[in-house]
């Protein structure tokens, strides 16, 4: 019988999620928006939309994480002042507080991972997640099930900049 990749991929994801979570005592917002967080303090003042495209996340998705960072004070929109139209997405104060020990904990969950790998292999371990992925996005956007995302906001993950 074939292993499935998902189930393995999955346990991952759930064990990740929880480390995060629980590294992170007192955190009002869960593992999604962590990530949310993390970008736009690397990077601040990013678009919703070049958050979005980072991250591979769907439009839709992007929106609430943002909403639940603003309300809770890690984040801020500013309108653009070339282009009233555009707001763009600033850390705060708490923000830049909270996101380093976001990225820290993050950096020790990835070299967890990666304990007994040779360099070599971890580079073709995300050889083969990559192609995993982009398998994964045409098997999504096979025969139009990809016209219902939102906007079709999904991206080749193979296309990042």
């Amino acid at each position: 019988m074939e292993e499935s990749f998902g189930k393995w991929i999955s346990i991952i994801h759930r064990n990740l999620c929880a480390y995060m979570n629980q590294s992170l005592p007192g955190s009002d917002i869960g593992y999604g928006p962590k990530r949310f967080l993390i970008e736009i303090a690397l990077f601040p003042g990013l678009t919703q939309e070049d958050v979005s495209e980072r991250l591979l996340m769907d439009k839709t998705t992007t929106a609430r994480a943002v909403k639940e960072l603003e309300k809770k004070g890690y984040i801020t929109r500013k309108r653009d002042p070339e282009d009233k139209r555009c707001r763009r997405l600033w850390p705060t104060e708490q923000g830049k507080v909270f996101a380093p020990k976001v990225i820290e904990a993050r950096k020790k969950a990835q070299e967890t991972l990666a304990q007994g790998f040779t360099e070599e292999e971890r580079e073709r371990l995300a050889t083969w997640l990559r192609r995993l992925s982009e398998n994964a996005f045409n098997l999504h956007m096979e025969k139009g099930a990809g016209e219902n995302t939102s906007q079709n906001s999904l991206k080749d993950p193979l296309k990042r900049e």
